[in-house]
């Protein structure tokens, strides 16, 4: 696995609890990120989003703080009902923080290990 991160950071013209209803959205978050077909935001929750490609990621939510954070782990599938381990993982945060002019949004992925959990064994 390579170590890779790749972090942003962007100031946008809106409340921190207005950018969380864009991230906790859907609709909205299908802007960002592909066509988001699963969100539960819970931790646990689960992800799915279709790229423009056709491809599809699956992933786990891990912490949701309404107005401050959001984070997941995710990993690209070869096709509908493949396994996990397919693609490597990554974890997505998004942190949210106030700012003069709005809000200071940090978005970061970065690789982590694989942890295997025996299933599909």
């Amino acid at each position: 696995m390579s170590e890779e991160r790749v972090r942003r950071t962007v100031v946008l013209p809106a409340s921190p609890d207005e950018v969380w209803v864009t991230l906790s959205s859907p609709e909205e978050l299908s802007g960002w990120l592909g066509e988001v077909l699963d969100l539960d935001l819970r931790p646990g929750g689960t992800l799915v989003v279709r790229e423009a490609d056709g491809s599809t990621r699956r992933g786990l939510v891990e912490a949701a703080q309404p107005g401050r954070s959001l984070a997941f782990r995710w990993r690209r599938l070869a096709g509908a009902g493949v396994s996990l381990e397919v693609g490597e993982a990554t974890r997505v945060t998004f942190v949210l923080e106030p700012d003069p002019a709005g809000t200071r949004l940090t978005v970061t992925e970065e690789s982590v290990p694989l942890v295997s959990t025996g299933a599909g064994r």
